[in-house]
């Protein structure tokens, strides 16, 4: 599931033409995949100086480069499958192989060998490292084609294209290779439904072999650098890959952990708050209860017919009070003061609740009538009168509610 991310997404291919004036031709391809399919991002036909890469290719892409023309021997042998393993000074005497880069191509019971002094190449591979890019794939001449002509609109027979010619049996394995500058592509070549240049066909198939290189048989030269950078490159993204899904899993599991603990750890504190109201209620709403008891008790035997629970007015309109105040007298339907001077029959003001209090700023006093009026019951609560005391640094308010 996860191979197909170890692989490279995306690659450049470049093609060295080394023509025999000793001058030479760069045509580059580059190429990209989401793993659902390859894309050409990049084209550059016709360009004779490498200094000039850097500024029209990505750097950052590994790079398959691929050498062709003047300083590239190809020889074509019938052998054998046993003897396509053979060494390569057997099948070409008088060659030393310590001296070559060798790339093999078998096609039905052709082997195709293509070689390049190791001076040469190495050569190239260090000019692109300078320029600050990363070779990790050697070809040579025109082979690396053999990857994508099932792609090209050429469905049999001989294929051309920018000097080769390419011929193929009934099986479309290949007969044989010829090199002229005669041979051009004879109609516009396609990859599926995009145009590309023929200039571009080598080196976008030595990119799309980079790219698919664990899926493919490479047609490649055996460079030991060269095999070693791949394999750290290939090393390298299949660590990130593993390292993304650890952390990755990692991190789905610390959020759901998360999730499960702040919601037990709000499950906690609602029940922590009901307690802790169930417990001040009861400490501190007792005594004020028993008197509103006292006080119904009264107005019972003086002919109350009922109504609202005034203990639950009551509770209510002290939970609103601000820390700041000190509740020193609350009465319920208070003794109407004004019209009892005689003493000879008690008035009260019915429907009303009379708070007297202590605070040091009236700046509270008025917040807990701003509180009280929010309460639905609540017809008007207003402040009767406040009293500052320099001496005692505080001021005692009277509040009178009406519900």
């Amino acid at each position: 599931m996860l191979a197909q991310y170890y692989g490279i997404g995306e690659a450049t291919g470049i093609t060295v033409d080394l023509r025999k004036d000793g001058s030479y031709e760069l045509s580059c391809c580059g190429v990209a995949t989401d793993h659902k399919q390859l894309t050409i991002e990049k084209k550059v036909v016709g360009l004779e100086a490498i200094a000039n890469l850097p500024e029209r290719l990505n750097t950052k892409n590994p790079v398959a480069l691929n050498l062709s023309g003047k300083e590239v021997l190809f020889r074509q042998i019938s052998v054998s499958a046993q003897d396509q393993q053979e060494d390569i000074s057997k099948l070409i005497p008088g060659i030393n192989p310590e001296d070559f880069y060798v790339q093999r191509f078998t096609s039905g019971e052709v082997l195709f060998l293509a070689l390049i002094r190791k001076a040469v190449a190495d050569h190239w591979i260090n000019i692109l490292r300078e320029q600050g890019f990363t070779v990790l794939m050697l070809s040579l001449g025109p082979f690396p084609v053999a990857q994508v002509l099932n792609q090209l609109n050429v469905y049999e027979g001989e294929v051309l294209f920018n000097g080769n010619k390419i011929s193929r049996d009934e099986k479309d394995n290949w007969t044989g290779v010829t090199f002229d500058s005669a041979f051009t592509a004879p109609f516009t070549l396609k990859l599926g439904s995009e145009v590309i240049d023929q200039k571009l066909l080598v080196s976008y198939a030595a990119a799309f072999q980079l790219v698919l290189a664990a899926k493919l048989e490479l047609v490649s030269a055996a460079v030991d650098l060269l095999d070693t950078r791949f394999s750290e490159v290939t090393a390298t993204r299949k660590l990130k890959v593993n390292a993304a899904l650890a952390l990755g899993v990692f991190f789905i599991l610390l959020l759901v952990n998360f999730v499960v603990l702040s919601w037990l750890n709000a499950e906690n504190l609602k029940l922590n708050d009901k307690v802790s109201l169930t417990a001040s209620s009861t400490s501190d709403m007792q005594a004020l209860t028993d008197r509103i008891k006292e006080k119904e008790d009264l107005l019972a035997d003086l002919g109350w017919d009922g109504g609202a629970n005034k203990a639950r007015l009551i509770d209510q309109v002290a939970a609103l009070m601000p820390g700041e105040i000190t509740m020193k007298d609350i009465a319920v339907n208070p003794v109407d003061e004004r019209n009892n001077r005689s003493g000879q029959e008690l008035k009260f003001l019915g429907r009303r609740i009379r708070m007297a209090g202590s605070s040091e700023q009236v700046i509270a006093v008025n917040e807990w009538i701003a509180r009280i009026k929010t309460l639905k019951w609540v017809k008007n609560a207003q402040l009767e009168n406040y009293n500052y005391s320099t001496e005692l640094n505080t001021g005692k308010f009277t509040i009178i509610v009406n519900y």
